[in-house]
């Protein structure tokens, strides 16, 4: 009788440290959009155990905007118990898909809390041809630059965003995702300050893009974008834009003319050519590897090139 109490009574603590094993043994699937997501999701959840970390389209697409799901893609979808997206308008293609194929899916939004930016928010815009359209303009006032992970600065807040994310959605390894975020944001901060130092050294801070890709990360460092060379991405100038480009370029005085390896550099070459300017090669990372130390190698190397320059 003195057994079958004892055992009554330790029935209860059995099953409830069955059940805590069970919840820190059952993995956790994760979905993730794009490839600087997937980045700083690998980051987060580190070598934490039975966390599974998807990237749900291919790393050498680039910006979705419209993009048409696979049936592949649907099924990540399907099975996900966590997505992580950018945000800013770079999803609107998941909304659908998502709610046919997996409401119940919890979702994080990376770039929450983030200030947009908005079209091309810049003192100077490329002054327009006689008879030039809307489409001339570099990019429409209403649409949302979703660029936010090509600053550090920004990305180190995105990082922050998925850690606290995953800890509230995931609480058993929340200790781990909050001491992994922490210590990858404090890498990128660093990074942010040193790009910082080396712009605000420099007494022209003037730049060309090609297009608005890096318009956060001159926000936050301190460049002046007067313009970029594509109306719309892929878009080359016409002979007669080259030639409001180069005015523009000397008129400025631009420093540098930033290229990204995604694009063909041969405009940007014949700018330089034609005005002296300095070409400034920069990695958005909006595509390549899914590896953990993708972003931050990339981001040193634009470092050094910005100090080739900027002196």
């Amino acid at each position: 009788m003195v057994w079958l109490l004892a055992f009554g009574l330790m029935f209860p603590n059995l099953l409830t440290a069955q059940a805590e094993v069970k919840e820190k043994e059952t993995p956790l699937r994760i979905v993730t959009t794009i490839l600087p997501v997937t980045i700083f999701t690998l980051n987060v959840v580190g070598q934490t155990p039975r966390v599974r970390v998807e990237m749900l389209l291919p790393p050498n697409l680039g910006c979705p905007h419209d993009y048409d799901l696979t049936p592949g893609e649907m099924k990540r979808i399907s099975q996900a118990e966590v997505i992580i997206a950018n945000g800013l308008g770079l999803e609107e293609f998941l909304g659908k898909p998502l709610k046919q194929a997996n409401p119940r899916a919890r979702m994080i939004t990376a770039t929450e809390g983030i200030a947009a930016l908005k079209g091309r928010e810049t003192d100077h815009q490329p002054e327009k041809s006689k008879g030039a359209s809307a489409h001339d303009h570099p990019y429409p006032e209403a649409a949302v630059n979703g660029h936010a992970w090509v600053s550090p600065k920004q990305a180190a807040l995105m990082v922050r965003n998925i850690a606290e994310g995953l800890a509230r959605l995931d609480p058993g390894r929340a200790e781990a995702y909050k001491a992994n975020g922490k210590d990858y944001q404090k890498r990128l901060e660093k990074l942010f300050e040193e790009m910082k130092a080396v712009v605000g050294r420099s007494p022209n801070k003037k730049v060309l893009t090609v297009h608005n890709s890096f318009d956060y990360l001159a926000r936050d460092i301190g460049w002046q974008v007067v313009g970029s060379i594509q109306s719309r991405p892929g878009v080359e100038p016409s002979p007669r834009d080259m030639a409001r480009l180069i005015r523009m370029i000397k008129r400025e005085g631009v420093a540098a003319i930033i290229t990204e390896p995604q694009y063909p550099d041969k405009t940007a070459q014949t700018l330089a050519r034609e005005t002296g300017t300095a070409i400034l090669p920069l990695e958005p990372v909006a595509t390549g590897q899914p590896a953990a130390e993708t972003y931050e190698r990339a981001m040193k190397a634009n470092l050094e090139a910005m100090k080739k320059i900027f002196r």
